[in-house]
Parts: structure tokens; sequence; C-alpha cells
């Protein structure tokens, strides 16, 4: 063993010193392995039935376009009431209830066959198709609102959210009133008048919500 000349143990050399033992090298690690892509959603799957609704519905010039539930519309007729509601796709499809319901907002004046205009503009031309297939009309219902004088309506110009509400509703948009035949002349200036032929023929009358409702 070799000494310092003082005779005591000989310094740390660093050069001479054994090498301390190595931790042992960690496995190199690449980039993460991205998660698979879902498979691409098919055509089909983005796509239902559009058979249904280009609506432009405006008070004085309603219109609308509509699909029915397979075999549901063989019953309905003239006298009947319902409500519109909207389906995906952006169609629209009709639940009939009793007339004397709160949600059945139209009634059917008319029924003709296939794609037909119905006896005046102030009608919601409803029509109606035999399948998802289908690119023909079969028949054409004519809606008149459903309406009794001193009943409320809010969201008027939305066929398919009309609803009938108490006139004390912070909703409510207009009063009816509601006269037998052609009698526009009953309307005021600020009113949006609606006739329907009928039977029977009678004029609804609009009127917007003010201190009088």
């Amino acid at each position: 063993m070799t000494t310092t000349p003082t005779g005591g143990a000989p310094e740390y050399d660093p050069f001479t010193a054994p090498a301390l033992p190595q931790a042992p090298s960690m496995p190199e690690v690449g980039p993460p392995t991205p998660f698979p892509k879902p498979p691409p959603i098919s055509v089909l799957a983005k796509v239902s039935i559009v058979l249904g609704v280009v609506a432009a519905l405006g008070l004085g010039s309603l219109a609308a376009w509509g699909i029915s539930q397979a075999g549901r519309y063989s019953s309905v007729e003239a006298g009947k009431c319902l409500y519109l509601t909207d389906e995906a796709g952006g169609a629209q499809s009709y639940t009939t209830a009793s007339c004397t319901s709160s949600r059945a907002t139209f009634r059917i004046d008319d029924v003709r066959t296939g794609s037909a205009e119905c006896r005046g503009s102030d009608y919601v031309q409803f029509e109606l198709y035999g399948g998802s297939s289908s690119r023909k009309a079969e028949k054409t219902l004519c809606l008149a609102l459903n309406v009794e004088t001193g009943d409320c309506l809010r969201d008027v110009v939305h066929e398919t959210r009309i609803a009938k509400v108490r006139c004390t509703d912070i909703g409510a948009e207009a009063r009816v009133l509601v006269m037998r035949g052609s009698s526009e002349s009953v309307c005021s200036p600020d009113d949006t008048a609606l006739h329907y032929a009928g039977p029977p023929e009678r004029t609804v009358c609009l009127r917007p919500t003010g201190e009088n409702i």
C-alpha cells in the first residue's frame, strides 16, 4: 500500500481510483403511439329523411311542406285538428288532437289530392308523402289556425312553436278575434287579417297585445 511522505493514508486520486459502477442505461423512448382514428361516418349515417319542410311562414302568407308517419294520414279529414312538430333532418310531422285541446293549433279545412293549392294564401299547405323514398305528395292538408275569439297566441310566425297561452302570459303576442264570412274590415289597421274559405268561411284578426289584453 502506498503511503504519503507523512505516513498517512494516500489522498484520493480521481485518475487512479477505481471507476464507480454506472447506473444501467434506460431504454430509448420513442414518440407516443397515436390512438387509432375512428372510421369515417358513412353518408347514410349523416343523412336523415329529407322529405319535408321548406317552410316560408309569414302571417298573411303561410306555407309549409311536411311528411307524415307511414299509414297515419289515411284517417285525416276536414274538421279534424292537429299540431306540428319539427323532426330530424329539417322535416315536420303532425299529431292529431282534439279540437278542444290547447295543443291543437291547426284545423284541417280541406284535404286535397297530390300537391295542390289551397283556397287562399293564408292556409298552411302541408304536403303528405307515402314514405321516406317518395318524392311525390299524395295529399295536401289545408291548415287554418284553430282559434276562437279571446284566445291569445305566442310564437305566431312559427308553425311548430305557435301555442295558445293565457292573455296575461308575458309571451302572449296576439289576441284573436274570429268573425264569420269575409269580414276583414272588422280587423283594425294594426291587426293581421287571415281569411279562411272554410267551411265555415271566417276571418281571423290577430291583434297585437297591448293595454287592452
